[in-house]
């Protein structure tokens, strides 16, 4: 992307084609639901975040400014598209880049985590591998419809 990378020109949905989703299946809903997600150890590797920049033609450099480890730097966020509390494997096909910034983004990561984190307490209390399932599948196909699904238009 050429010039300045402002939070509208960020994609709200990932590319199927460069990031369909894929699942830990060897994860069971008793270890999903058991794990503490975001302070267990995350398998995203640098090596990655740039092959997911460069495939969705991201100048770095252009990306808002933000705080990181006490220094302001360029930098996108590479967040899952099915979220590891739904099982979502840490893997390119999974991979996406999104506004760092989520007060700028209508459309952005605070939607998506809201979102995750209702999905992981309806799949885990009790849990339900089939709403799992059901769940994994719908976030991959359209995660913004889904949003709207449990809370209306914004």
């Amino acid at each position: 992307m050429a010039g300045q990378a402002y939070a509208q020109d960020w994609p709200t949905e990932p590319d199927p084609v460069l990031t369909p989703g894929k699942v830990r299946t060897e994860l069971s809903i008793e270890q999903i639901c058991t794990t503490k997600w975001g302070s267990d150890a995350r398998h995203v590797t640098a090596a990655m975040k740039r092959q997911v920049i460069a495939a969705y033609h991201f100048d770095v450099d252009a990306c808002p400014l933000t705080k990181y480890r006490g220094k302001w730097v360029h930098r996108a966020e590479i967040d899952h598209l099915i979220s590891r509390e739904l099982g979502g494997a840490d893997d390119v096909a999974n991979l996406w880049p999104v506004q760092k910034d989520k007060a700028l983004q209508d459309d952005g990561a605070n939607k998506k985590d809201r979102l995750e984190d209702k999905l992981g307490k309806l799949v885990c209390d009790p849990p339900n591998e089939a709403l799992l399932k059901e769940y994994q599948a719908a976030i991959a196909k359209d995660w913004l419809g889904l949003y709207r699904q449990f809370y209306g238009e914004y």
